[in-house]
């Protein structure tokens, strides 16, 4: 009769050194507090977008309206009404000088 031993390199009840199971502990809590940061930090960075996006649309707006304002007074129309004011008026008779 032969006896045949099969080969196990780990024993059956012990399957996992406790390092090992010590450094997946250690990665586990390392990667949930660089997760909560990263959730705070999302947070953060949310609330400060969303600040300078309603500045951003507050400084469109108010450049809306200067731009209008300047097309308003460079309009022949409002040019021709203040020299007008100023005493000018349209040349009568052109004269040319050789």
């Amino acid at each position: 009769m032969t006896i045949i031993k099969k080969f196990d390199p780990v024993e059956p009840g012990k399957r996992y050194s406790k390092k090992y199971i010590c450094v997946v502990a250690f990665c586990l809590v390392a990667l949930m507090l660089v997760e909560i940061w990263a959730s705070n930090n999302v947070v953060t960075y949310g609330e400060k977008f969303e600040k300078l996006s309603m500045l951003k649309k507050s400084l469109n707006m108010e450049n809306q309206i200067l731009e209008n304002e300047i097309a308003l007074k460079q309009s022949l129309s409002n040019i021709a009404s203040k020299s007008g004011e100023l005493g000018f008026s349209e040349p009568q008779s052109i004269q040319y000088i050789r």
